[in-house]
C-alpha cells in the first residue's frame, strides 16, 4: 500500500513539474507569436513560484523579451503618431518590466551545469536588448514623470545612469554620451525622487549629478532643501560650503546655512569666525550683518545685534529681515527697560518718556517699513499692535487690528 502511495506522490510531483514546464513553453509561443507582454506574464506567472521552473533563466527571459518586443512595436506606432492615450506611459512600464525580468534571469543563466561549466544561453541576447534600449530610458522617464509616476520616472533615469556601468552592456552601447548628459539625467532623477517624497534617494541622485559635472546653482539650492528636509545637517553643511565660493557672491543663503550649522551645534566661536571673515572680505553685503545679528541674539548680546541689524539696513534699506529684526529688538529693549522701571507713577512717566517711548516710536517706524515689504510676516503686526498699545495711539492700534484680520 505504501509503495502505491509513494508512486502516486511521485507521479503527482512529476505531473506538476511537467505542467509548469508546459506553461513556460506556452508563454514562449505567445511571446514569439507577438502577444502583448501582459498576456505572456499572465501565462507564465505560475512558473515564478514553482520550484521546477522558478530557478530557470528562461522563466524570466521570456516575459522580459516580450516586454521589449511590445515596446518596440509601440515605438514604431509612435513614429507615425498612432499611439493611443496612455501608450507612452505603457512604454515606460514595459522598459522597466523588461529590465526587472532580465535582472532575475541573469544570475540563473550563469548557474554551472552538472559538469561545473557555465554555459549562458540567454545573457548575450539580454545584454543586446538592454544596450539597444539604453537611450530609451530617458524619454520613458520623461513620459512617466509627466504622468506623475515619479517612482517610475526615477527608475528609468536611474537605469540610464546605471546600465553603462555594467561592462558587458557598455561594450554594446555604440555611442556613450558625455558625462554632462548623465549629470542632467541624474538631476531629473533627483527631482522625480523629491516629487515622490523619497528624500534620501533624491539627495543621492543630486550628488550623482554633481559628480558628473552638473554644478548649476539650482542643484545646490535643491540639494540643500532636500538634505534639510531629510534632517541631514552634515550634507547641508557640505553642500553650502561647496556652493559658497561658486555662488556666494550672488546668494548669501549659503553663508547663512554654514553659520546656522555651527549655531545649531552651539559652536558660536566657529560661527562668528565664519561670518566675521566673510564680512572682512566683503563688508558691502547687508545679509552678512543680518546673520551676524542673529548670532549676537543667540549669544544674548542685544546691543551688538542692534548694531549689526542697523548696519544691514544702512546697506540695504529694503531688507525686510533686517528691518523686522531691528524693530523687534527695539521692542525687546523697551520691554526690558519697562521691567526695571521705577514703581511710582510720576517717576515711571518720566522714565517712560525718556527711555522707553523713543524706542517704541523708532520701532513703529521700522516695523511699518518691514511690513510694507513683507506682508506675509504676521509677527510684524503682533509687535506693532503692542507698540501702538504702549504708545496709546488708538487710531493706529485699530488700523493694525484691521490688518490682522486679513492675515
Amino acid at each position: 500500500m505504501k509503495k502505491i502511495s509513494f508512486l502516486a506522490l511521485s507521479l503527482a510531483v512529476a505531473a506538476s513539474a511537467s505542467a509548469q514546464v508546459s506553461v513556460v513553453k506556452e508563454a514562449e509561443r505567445a511571446m514569439k507569436g507577438g502577444e502583448e507582454a501582459a498576456k505572456v506574464v499572465t501565462i507564465i506567472t505560475p512558473a515564478f513560484s514553482d520550484p521546477a521552473t522558478a530557478q530557470m533563466a528562461q522563466t524570466y527571459f521570456i516575459p522580459g523579451k516580450a516586454s521589449f518586443a511590445e515596446y518596440d512595436k509601440l515605438l514604431g506606432l509612435k513614429s507615425f503618431n498612432k499611439l493611443k492615450e496612455g501608450d507612452e506611459v505603457k512604454m515606460g512600464k514595459l522598459l522597466l518590466q523588461g529590465y526587472d525580468m532580465f535582472e532575475k534571469a541573469f544570475p540563473l543563466d550563469s548557474v554551472p551545469d552538472a559538469k561545473g561549466k557555465v554555459k549562458p544561453k540567454y545573457s548575450k541576447e539580454m545584454i543586446g536588448l538592454l544596450a539597444g534600449h539604453f537611450t530609451d530610458y530617458t524619454s520613458a522617464g520623461a513620459d512617466l514623470y509627466n504622468a506623475k509616476d515619479f517612482d517610475g520616472a526615477y527608475r528609468c533615469w536611474a537605469l540610464f545612469n546605471a546600465l553603462p556601468e555594467i561592462p558587458a552592456v557598455r561594450e554594446k552601447i555604440s555611442n556613450i554620451p558625455a558625462d554632462s548628459i548623465f549629470g542632467e539625467i541624474a538631476f531629473n532623477q533627483a527631482l522625480a525622487a523629491w516629487q515622490g517624497d523619497k528624500l534620501d534617494k533624491a539627495l543621492e541622485a543630486f550628488l550623482l549629478a554633481k559628480s558628473k559635472g552638473y554644478t548649476k546653482k539650482q542643484l545646490y539650492d535643491y540639494a540643500i532643501a532636500v538634505a534639510s528636509g531629510a534632517k541631514n545637517e552634515e550634507a547641508v553643511l557640505a553642500l553650502a560650503e561647496e556652493a559658497l565660493p561658486l555662488y556666494g557672491n550672488e546668494d548669501p543663503m549659503y553663508m547663512g546655512q554654514v553659520v546656522n550649522y555651527y549655531l545649531q551645534a552651539k559652536n558660536y566661536d566657529k560661527a562668528f569666525s565664519v561670518i566675521n571673515d566673510a564680512i572682512a572680505k566683503d563688508p558691502s553685503k547687508a545679509q552678512y550683518y543680518v546673520i551676524q545679528g542673529v548670532l549676537y541674539e543667540n549669544t544674548e548680546k542685544r546691543p551688538e545685534a542692534l548694531a549689526a541689524y542697523k548696519k544691514a539696513i544702512e546697506l540695504d534699506s529694503k531688507n525686510a529681515q533686517a528691518l523686522y529684526n531691528y524693530g523687534r529688538q527695539l521692542c525687546e529693549s523697551a520691554y526690558a527697560l519697562n521691567d526695571s522701571a521705577p514703581i511710582t507713577q510720576k517717576e515711571y512717566e518720566q522714565y517712560f518718556a525718556e527711555k522707553i517711548e523713543p524706542l517704541f516710536k523708532e520701532a513703529a517706524e521700522i516695523l511699518e517699513q518691514a511690513y510694507a515689504i513683507d506682508q506675509d510676516n504676521g509677527d510684524i503686526l503682533k509687535y506693532l499692535e503692542n507698540v501702538y498699545y504702549n504708545l496709546h495711539d488708538e487710531a493706529k492700534l485699530n488700523d493694525v487690528k484691521k490688518r490682522m484680520t486679513y492675515q
